[in-house]
């Protein structure tokens, strides 16, 4: 059964979440205010228009009381060691693209690189150190990751959601998660659970600003380094299907990033990724129809392409970033990866060319079963996306 908006916002109430969220960390400070400005706009709007059931609004509960716990004493290690913010993130290697285009296939593979430094569900599920790890034991983030992240509990009991992507605690995963960190990322905010009052609120508001969410980000990757033992001549890699949308602030953040975008056609790629966030929402709302979430997944995805689009032109990007199209991925990486390497100027040992080879025999595509989709089957057709993405497609599918 779904609970009513009174029964949502007295769960998510703002207030009381912050209360929470101090008493689990023993601390008062999350951070740039502005963003908990944009946690009461996100609770707020989730009261008027989300679609849960009892699990569903505890999901969203936890979740936002993790988020704070983290952000709480990510604050507390900036003040205690200032030296964090030192750390060099400046020149990742950033894999853009459309989900579903190969990105995850290329990130997982080219993660094995231990030159590479990449971030794991344990670490996006809680980037901050909890206070009882022990130095030469097991992290035990990785345990909680286990306990609290829905996507994997959800991963492991529906085969459906395990034949899109996999969520494993120790699994590499896409970076697009800290985000979430925010509450105010167009893409992530707006999707656990989905609320298009809270798109329509990020989309109009000035702050805090698509560039604070990147340079707050950017702090987590200087962290998480930091947690590392620092650089040490490893370079980040990074996966962000969304921020394509988003050039300028990439640049502005990692101004030395090398770029490689992957294609795939929206006409599969659409129906593929309402499917699979169907099967990540169910544990929030099983009563949730594929058609309910199509609309908002179009937009969001169509605004992201719009806005690539025009800042690749205007920032004149066509010999900066590198363009792969997804069947090269599909059916023979390793040349694509040689060339990422020799234009991000960093090296691909042999060693690092195996294990990818490895990984790629040990994770052929359907290993977790077949992720089958359509377009007809969310109302959508050929049309409507040809006629949406028509300048993506014509200039990068059928060239």
């Amino acid at each position: 059964m779904l609970v009513d908006s009174k029964t949502i916002a007295a769960a998510l109430d703002a207030d009381q979440l912050l209360k929470e969220a101090a008493e689990i960390s023993g601390l008062s400070d999350f951070g740039d205010p502005h963003s908990i400005e944009a946690l009461r706009a996100m609770v707020k709007c989730y009261a008027q228009d989300i679609r849960v059931d009892a699990r569903g609004l505890n999901n969203a509960r936890k979740r936002t009381i993790r988020l704070l716990v983290n952000r709480a004493r990510f604050a507390r290690d900036i003040a205690l060691h200032p030296e964090i913010l030192d750390e060099d993130v400046s020149d990742p290697i950033i894999i853009l693209g459309q989900p579903r285009s190969g990105t995850t296939k290329t990130h997982r593979m080219m993660g094995v690189d231990p030159n590479l430094l990449k971030t794991y569900m344990w670490q996006l599920t809680n980037p901050a150190p909890f206070p009882d790890a022990e130095p030469g034991k097991p992290d035990p983030r990785i345990a909680a990751a286990n306990l609290q992240e829905e996507l994997i509990q959800a991963s492991t009991t529906n085969e459906a959601l395990r034949a899109g992507h996999l969520y494993a605690s120790e699994e590499v995963q896409s970076d697009i998660i800290l985000f979430t960190f925010t509450f105010n990322c167009s893409f992530m905010s707006t999707a656990r659970p989905f609320s298009a009052s809270y798109y329509e609120y990020i989309k109009s508001r000035t702050i805090p600003s698509n560039l604070d969410n990147y340079k707050y980000v950017k702090s987590l990757f200087q962290y998480l380094q930091w947690q590392q033992g620092g650089r040490r001549g490893r370079r980040w890699l990074m996966k962000q299907e969304h921020s394509h949308g988003f050039l300028d602030e990439v640049l502005t953040v990692w101004p030395k990033a090398t770029l490689m975008f992957l294609h795939r056609d929206p006409r599969v790629t659409i129906p593929s990724l309402i499917k699979l966030w169907f099967e990540a929402y169910k544990s929030d709302n099983p009563n949730v129809t594929p058609a309910e979430m199509a609309p908002l997944i179009v937009r969001r995805q169509l605004g992201v392409m719009n806005d690539y689009l025009e800042a690749r032109k205007r920032l004149g990007l066509d010999d900066r970033i590198y363009d792969v199209p997804y069947e090269q991925i599909r059916s023979n990486p390793m040349p694509v990866f040689r060339e990422f390497y020799r234009r991000a100027g960093h090296t691909l040992t042999p060693q690092s060319e195996e294990l990818m080879l490895q990984y790629e025999r040990a994770n052929e595509q359907g290993k977790h079963g077949a992720h089958s989709y359509s377009l007809e089957q969310f109302g959508l057709t050929e049309e409507m996306i040809r006629r949406d993405f028509g300048a993506y497609i014509d200039r990068f599918i059928e060239a």
